[in-house]
């Protein structure tokens, strides 16, 4: 036996999944109950290029400082950066209140916030957008230049796969992820900058708020900053919850670079490093342009050898052409001479 569950060839649903079946309620309730632990968002594509999927390895630790890394693109200067589409995808809740990109220089950004690790709290952003405009203000840099500096998108709102009205469609079929869509206006950049984008939800608060006040933890996770929770095991670890509005993404990050030339991509190409229990680990595989410079540069120094061994003068004066001419002119001398002697012995028996 491989342990392979053997199952009646047949399109009536499974007892497990059987609206009456014990099992099957239980098990939907529990694979819900894990999807909605916490809400999530997670930018699926950026003009046109579909993303690969963040790894998630268990107990491994992310580093801060790779973190970027790990979902990455460069985008070439062109007319086309006025124009970028962005795609993200929310879940880990049953509507999204309010969604959007927030996009700016990771330069600009204070690292001990968007660590691409941790989720940012109300207090600290509260503090980094302060202080950001003060900064800005103080500079005197024009409305534009602040916008460069940290932008947000036009607020969105919708549902989520597991909403109720997603849910009444044929048995057994799970709904396609709700995806949200923006255009991007990048002309601004400049080649070399180095932009961190970020998808952020706020999800659940419309059947909360009111006289409908935060009770249980999935609620209170969700709509009250103000929660928290803190759990100890029985082997003296502990665990805390704390309750958030806002659930950032992990970023991606888009590096403007210059034109490309003519043997170059003209695309977008994702750059992004997969995460390993070991750290980051590449697994992009060369490119048309990646190949072109290494196979020109054996194909001159091909040519210069053959320059220097053919093309070179001998000590005498006698450039090593004729000498291979002139070793080919006696090789053929010779044979006609065997074939006359070979011949004339030939002939002589004959006789």
């Amino acid at each position: 036996m491989d342990g392979t569950i053997c199952l009646p060839e047949n399109n009536d649903p499974h007892f497990f999944f059987d609206n009456v079946s014990h099992l099957g309620s239980k098990l939907r309730m529990s694979l819900l109950a894990i999807e909605l632990v916490e809400p999530w968002t997670s930018i699926r594509s950026i003009a046109g290029v579909e993303l690969r999927d963040d790894d998630v390895i268990p107990l491994s630790q992310r580093s801060p400082e790779n973190c970027p890394k790990a979902r990455a693109m460069t985008l070439p200067e062109s007319v086309l950066m006025k124009d970028v589409n962005i795609t993200w995808t929310i879940g880990g809740a049953f509507t999204v209140t309010e969604t959007a990109i927030m996009h700016g220089k990771w330069d600009v950004l204070d690292k001990k916030i968007f660590d691409c690790v941790t989720q940012p709290t109300k207090q600290e952003l509260d503090a980094f957008f302060t202080i950001l405009r003060d900064f800005e203000v103080m500079e005197g840099e024009t409305a534009q230049e602040m916008e460069d500096d940290v932008s947000f998108t036009p607020v969105q709102n919708g549902i989520t796969r597991w909403h109720a009205s997603q849910l009444n469609g044929k048995a057994g079929v799970i709904p396609a992820e709700t995806t949200f869509t923006v255009s991007l206006d990048l002309s601004d950049y400049k080649v070399g900058d180095v932009i961190a984008i970020y998808a952020l939800a706020r999800t659940d608060q419309r059947e909360y708020s009111g006289e409908n006040r935060p009770q249980s933890s999935f609620v209170n996770t969700r709509t009250n900053p103000d929660w928290s929770h803190t759990n100890t095991g029985m082997a003296g670890s502990s665990s805390a919850v704390q309750g958030r509005l806002d659930w950032f993404s992990v970023p991606v990050t888009i590096t403007i670079r210059a034109q490309p030339g003519f043997f170059q991509s003209k695309q977008p190409i994702e750059t992004s490093l997969r995460v390993s229990d070991i750290g980051l680990v590449s697994i992009d595989s060369p490119g048309i342009e990646d190949l072109f410079y290494p196979l020109l540069a054996a194909i001159i120094v091909v040519a210069l050898v053959f320059f220097c061994a053919f093309c070179r003068e001998e000590s005498d004066g006698t450039d090593i052409f004729s000498v291979l001419k002139e070793r080919r002119a006696i090789k053929r001398q010779k044979i006609s001479m065997d074939e006359f002697f070979s011949e004339e012995a030939h002939s002589l028996e004959l006789t």
